[in-house]
């Protein structure tokens, strides 16, 4: 079993959304996330020295910051639109299961072509 796929480190060095307070929080909720996808099965028998193992690693890292930015715009919340004078915004994403639908997918887009998340 692998201990820690993505480090401080490694995410710091290629993006900045997420504070250092708040990666260990987030590297957990996004591990937990690709985890489901990939299956517990899958999941366990990860190798560091695979060729996918870095795709892994920008697949949690997009998780991480996917979440963040749906945490923020507040997306997910059942709010279909927002108007004020001349200004709408509008969310494709209504519920909490169709953002977690629409994460699953994007988390087997990240994976294509490293028999990670079925055949995608």
């Amino acid at each position: 079993m692998i201990p820690e796929i993505v480090d401080w480190g490694y995410y710091s060095s290629l993006r900045n959304k997420i504070s250092e307070s708040e990666f260990e929080r987030a590297d957990a909720l996004a591990e937990n996330e690709v985890r489901l996808v990939v299956g517990r099965y899958r999941w366990l028998m990860l190798d560091k020295d695979a060729f996918y193992f870095d795709q892994l690693k920008e697949c949690i890292c997009s998780v991480m910051d996917y979440m963040y930015d749906r945490r923020k715009s507040g997306s997910g919340r059942n709010i279909a639109s927002v108007s004020n004078d001349r200004y709408t915004e509008s969310y494709a994403i209504q519920t909490e299961s169709q953002a977690k639908a629409e994460l699953q997918n994007n988390i087997r887009t990240w994976l294509s072509g490293t028999g990670l998340a079925g055949v995608y």
